[in-house]
């Protein structure tokens, strides 16, 4: 197994296995757990009350019985089941990588899989949705024996297609949310109304209460970081627009780029919303223990 800190890219799109890649990414630091004041089925104990008819025979602590000859009920603090919904973009663009690089779709959902390792791990219910042609509830938000794999696969084998926006699959894993949760979007934010209905939907998911993070993925040469020669550019998403163009000699092309990228950094926070800039040249587990350690301090 790789050791923690030598997963660049390139590795990890050679190793494949986002089972490997997530349980190696996440090695080095743990998830913190999510406590609740309501007592139930947990690990760590709170009280005894005395047992009620209904209370499942195994909560009975018979020690106790066995001092006071009457029936007590063990009680434990809750782990929280937190809901949590990793929505990844898998449209056309996603499928985007520089020469020898690894195609942001790919990156995603290195991404996704250490995230929902994390989260199950402590003890938050995990869903998959996407959205490309259309959007997809992949698989329903639980946390159970197996629920990873049941992530890792449709992951695994998730491809880049279509032009659908955000927006949808954002609402209907707030539909499934029957209380407040977590969103987690996974994109590259080429949205096609410059960003404008993916901002309401994210409004409607935090008027709801819910928490939303926004990871976004870029290469460096789409976010200006290496120069562009000239040529004829299309998008991927519509092919038949092109456009012949010389984007080293074009002085305002990295700062329209950029100013896209910080006007809607500027409006998630407005909104409460978390933004994350990630880089597919940055390896998976560094851009994620800076931010999570970041985050938990």
């Amino acid at each position: 197994m790789p050791t923690a800190g030598f997963l660049p890219p390139h590795l990890l799109e050679r190793i494949g296995g986002l089972d490997l890649i997530a349980r190696t990414v996440v090695q080095g630091f743990l998830a913190g757990t999510h406590r609740s004041p309501h007592r139930g089925a947990g690990e760590e104990f709170a009280r005894h009350r005395p047992y009620q008819q209904g209370d499942e025979v195994r909560h009975i602590d018979w020690k106790l019985f066995g001092r006071t000859d009457r029936l007590y009920v063990r009680e434990y603090r809750e782990q929280s089941n937190l809901r949590a919904y990793l929505v990844v973009d898998s449209s056309l663009s996603m499928d985007f990588a520089e020469a020898g690089g690894v195609p942001k779709l790919r990156y995603a959902a290195f991404v996704a899989a250490a995230l929902a390792h994390l989260m199950l791990r402590a003890g938050d219910a995990v869903g998959l949705a996407t959205f490309g042609p259309e959007e997809r509830l992949l698989v329903p938000a639980r946390n159970r024996h197996g629920q990873l794999h049941d992530l890792l696969v449709p992951l695994e084998r998730m491809r880049a297609e279509g032009s659908a926006g955000a927006a949808p699959a954002l609402d209907r894993v707030g539909e499934l949310l029957r209380r407040r949760g977590r969103v987690i979007l996974i994109s590259d934010l080429l949205e096609e109304d410059g960003g404008e209905s993916l901002l309401r939907a994210v409004g409607r998911l935090r008027a709801r209460g819910d928490e939303v993070l926004v990871l976004r993925v870029l290469t460096p040469l789409e976010a200006g970081e290496r120069p562009l020669g000239a040529g004829m550019y299309f998008d991927p998403e519509h092919p038949t627009r092109s456009l012949p163009a010389a984007p080293a000699a074009d002085v305002g092309y990295g700062e329209r780029g950029t100013e896209y990228y910080r006007g809607l950094a500027t409006r998630f926070a407005e909104q409460g919303v978390e933004y994350v800039p990630l880089s597919t040249a940055q390896p998976v587990e560094h851009a994620l223990v800076a931010w999570l350690r970041g985050r938990r301090g």
